[in-house]
């Protein structure tokens, strides 16, 4: 990497963080009013639908963004990106047909759930369509779209819901995001264009093949979060599906903040930096920068989650502060594994990661056996499981990519 390179990402860096932070105290503020008029079953069902709509685009695609972030200069040529292209295209209109069906066969779809269908899948063609344009480091331009889609959906939302409409603010919510963000992308010239033709199977098993690594960890990941949100909606209804969607997104907020950093600067720079002792020194220093920040975090989070919960979202949503108490583990250790999944999938060390991914599976599944087994609440249990599979993810990982690279350095 160039000096260039290191000022781009210290300009990108501040633009996306700034702007997420924008976001989601913005996003907060506007949840303050939702929770006042949407109860804990409303969201409930908003959550279960939203998970299952995401199910199919998990495991048909290929990440086509990482694969053009990643890919070297010198391969990115027009017949690359035509393939790429298609296949985005393709993907997204093959899983949106799928979930659409399936949703008419089993009965249980309307015309919301189906425009929720049709929002996810058009903020899933234009967030794969967005890494052309990222690879030319534009995150001002990125930040500000992004930054708009938010508070556009957020405020017809907060505007529907004061009329009395109910949860399905929260689906028009994602229907206008995901439009305002491929307007935006198209308004700073960042939307790509290119001739969709079908592919072959030799160049779709290519496509896989070369994205293998990402495919899994994302199909891992995406199951790992719709199986939480699942698993609260089964086991305790819609309202405990509400209630633990509300904490699982206020724990998520340092990490909501850190994203852009972690996913798009830094996967960014360690796909292109060629200097594997720089990588690791890179990797290791953002490490060590967020530690300390995500505990106090966490600190806070236990110390004052119980006065302040009920008193800002309301008396029907007080259990949300004794969940929120038992992610504290995963305040502190979601960002630090993602860190390392970023790092991971860009050195093409998927399968350290997915070990990673097993290990956070286990770590999730044991105390949520002792919750149905009657020892913890269910949703108590959850929470517990959410932190423990972080914690171990993040240490597992680690500690085998430390392994790894001393045994490289012997050689």
């Amino acid at each position: 990497m160039t000096i260039i390179d290191f000022k781009h990402l210290k300009i990108g860096s501040a633009f996306l963080v700034s702007g997420h932070v924008f976001q989601a105290l913005f996003a907060f503020g506007v949840n303050l009013v939702l929770v006042r008029h949407i109860f804990p079953d409303g969201f409930g069902r908003f959550a279960l639908i939203l998970a299952g709509a995401s199910v199919v685009y998990s495991v048909i695609s290929p990440r086509i963004n990482i694969l053009i972030i990643r890919m070297p200069e010198i391969d990115y040529d027009d017949k690359i990106k035509d393939i790429y292209f298609s296949a985005m295209t393709l993907e997204t209109l093959a899983g949106t047909f799928i979930i659409l069906l399936w949703l008419a066969l089993s009965g249980s779809g309307g015309f919301w759930e189906a425009l929720l269908v049709c929002a996810v899948g058009l903020r899933h063609w234009t967030d794969l369509n967005k890494a052309f344009y990222e690879r030319t480091m534009a995150y001002r331009q990125l930040a500000i779209t992004e930054t708009t889609a938010s508070a556009s959906g957020h405020l017809v939302a907060l505007a529907l819901v004061l009329t009395g409409i109910g949860w399905v603010a929260l689906i028009i919510r994602e229907a206008v995001a995901s439009t305002v963000n491929l307007f935006g992308l198209w308004k700073v010239g960042g939307l790509t264009l290119r001739r969709v033709r079908f592919l072959g199977l030799g160049e779709w098993m290519a496509l896989y093949k070369d994205a293998r690594g990402a495919w899994a960890d994302g199909i891992m990941e995406g199951n790992f979060q719709r199986l939480i949100i699942l698993l609260a909606g089964a086991f305790g209804g819609e309202v405990t599906a509400g209630l633990f969607f509300q904490a699982q997104r206020l724990a998520f907020v340092p990490h909501q903040v850190l994203s852009p950093i972690i996913y798009r600067v830094l996967a960014n720079w360690f796909g292109r930096t060629e200097d594997a002792a720089a990588r690791i020194k890179g990797r290791n220093k953002f490490l060590l920068l967020l530690f300390s920040p995500l505990v106090f975090a966490a600190i806070l989070t236990v110390l004052f989650a119980n006065p302040v919960v009920p008193w800002l979202f309301g008396e029907s949503w007080a259990s949300v502060s004794d969940i929120l108490v038992a992610m504290c583990g995963m305040v502190v250790f979601c960002t630090l594994f993602e860190t390392l999944k970023a790092y991971c999938l860009s050195t093409r060390q998927s399968v350290t990661l997915f070990k990673g991914r097993i290990v956070q599976y286990v770590g999730l599944l044991l105390p949520t056996a002792a919750g149905f087994a009657g020892w913890l609440s269910t949703d108590i249990a959850l929470a517990v499981g959410l932190s423990t599979a972080y914690f171990l993810a993040f240490i597992f990982t680690f500690t085998l990519l430390i392994i790894d690279e001393k045994r490289r350095a012997k050689e």
